[in-house]
C-alpha cells in the first residue's frame, strides 16, 4: 500500500507529526511518502499512491494527475478555534482572495473519506458540523517513544526550580500570559529561572520590552533559536519543569514529548498528559497556582501515559483498509 502524506515543511507540530508518522509506516512496511504540498517538483513520485493523507493541502492540481482513483484522509491537527480566527485574519487584512483555510476545512470534510483528530474535544467540535453518516474518528497520537526517553542531562539548566517552555510563538500558545504571570512568581521564589527559546526574531520588538519593562526578563533566558529533536529532549531532561500554556488544556506534540522524555509538565485545565494544571484567565491566579506546584505544596496529578507512535500507524491503517 503506497500512502502519501500531505504537508507544510515548516518545522511546525503538524509537520513533524506527519514526518513522524510517514517513518513509522514504513518502519510498518507500507510505502509512505512525506510530500511538501507547496513543491510541484516532489509531486511525481506519490501520484500513484493509494491513498492521499491531508495533514495541510492536496493542491487542485495534482488531483488531475492522480492515476489512481483519489482516497482522501483528512487530519484535523488545528483546533476549530484556531482555524477560524486565521480565516477571519486571512480575510480582514489580506483582502479578496485571500487564503480561507475556514472554507478549506469544510471541504475536506465534504469530499475526505475519512476525517480523524487525535483530540476528544476536538473531535465533538467537528463532528457537531457533520451531516448525519459522517464520523470524525479520534485516534492515538502517538510519538517515537524510542527516542523520547528519560535519560542523562548534558547538565542541568539554571534555576532553583528550573522551568523551560518552547511553544511556537502563536497566540494560541505563545508565552505571553507566563510573562506576565512571571514576575509575581520570581518574588516569592527569587531562585527560580524560566527559560525559553522559539522567540521570533520578527517579533523580538514586541517580546522583549515587555520582558525588560515587567521584569521578567532579570530572571528569564530567552532565545530565538529552534532546537533539533536532540537538544531539544536534552532540554527535557535538564530542567526541573516543562510548561506549556496552550489555550483550552490541549495536549500537542510537544507536550507529548516532554512527558515522554520523563519532564514534570505543567499546562492548562484539560490538558490529560500533564502532571499539573493551572487556570487559564487571570494572570495574578495563575502565578499563585505556579509559585505552590514550584514550591512543591501540589501533588502531582495522575497522568495518562503517552501513547507511541506505532499505536497511531495501527489505527491508521484500519481506515486505510476501511476506504480502498
Amino acid at each position: 500500500m503506497k500512502i502519501a502524506h500531505w504537508t507544510l515543511f515548516n518545522g511546525s507540530g503538524m509537520y513533524h507529526m506527519a514526518e513522524t508518522l510517514a517513518r513509522a509506516e514504513a518502519m510498518a512496511g507500507l510505502d509512505s511518502w512525506l510530500v511538501n504540498c507547496q513543491d510541484p517538483a516532489g509531486y511525481g513520485p506519490i501520484l500513484d499512491a493509494d491513498i492521499q493523507v491531508i495533514h495541510t493541502h492536496l493542491p487542485d492540481d495534482v488531483r488531475l494527475q492522480l492515476t489512481r482513483p483519489l482516497k482522501l484522509v483528512w487530519v484535523a491537527h488545528g483546533t476549530p478555534e484556531y482555524v477560524f480566527q486565521k480565516s477571519v485574519e486571512a480575510g480582514l487584512n489580506q483582502g479578496y482572495g485571500a487564503s480561507d483555510s475556514w472554507q478549506l476545512v469544510q471541504h475536506w470534510m465534504q469530499v475526505a473519506d475519512a476525517l480523524v483528530t487525535f483530540w476528544p474535544r476536538q473531535q465533538a467540535i467537528w463532528q457537531s458540523f457533520c451531516d448525519k453518516r459522517t464520523v470524525v474518528e479520534c485516534i492515538p497520537q502517538g510519538i517515537d517513544t524510542g527516542f523520547w526517553t528519560p535519560g542523562e542531562s548534558r547538565g542541568k539548566y539554571l534555576g532553583a526550580p528550573s522551568l523551560f517552555t518552547a511553544e511556537n510563538c502563536d497566540y494560541s500558545k505563545w508565552p505571553l500570559d507566563l510573562f506576565f504571570a512571571w514576575p509575581w512568581v520570581c518574588q516569592a521564589i527569587p531562585t527560580a529561572h524560566l527559560h525559553t527559546v522559539y522567540l521570533p526574531q520578527d517579533q523580538a520588538r514586541w517580546w522583549y520590552p515587555l520582558l525588560n519593562r515587567n521584569g521578567s526578563g532579570f530572571k528569564t533566558i530567552s532565545a530565538a533559536y529552534y532546537l533539533d529533536p536532540a537538544a531539544l529532549r536534552n532540554a527535557f531532561r535538564s530542567t526541573d519543569y516543562f510548561i506549556g500554556l496552550v489555550r483550552y488544556g490541549t495536549e500537542n506534540l510537544l507536550c507529548r514529548q516532554a512527558n515522554a522524555s520523563g519532564a514534570k509538565t505543567i499546562s492548562y485545565r484539560g490538558n490529560a498528559l500533564a502532571d499539573f494544571w493551572i487556570t487559564e484567565g487571570d494572570q495574578r491566579g495563575m502565578a499563585q497556582e505556579l509559585t505552590a506546584i514550584l514550591k512543591g505544596e501540589v501533588e502531582p496529578r495522575a497522568k495518562q501515559a503517552v501513547p507511541d507512535i506505532g499505536e497511531t500507524v495501527k489505527a491508521l491503517q484500519h481506515i486505510y483498509a476501511r476506504i480502498l
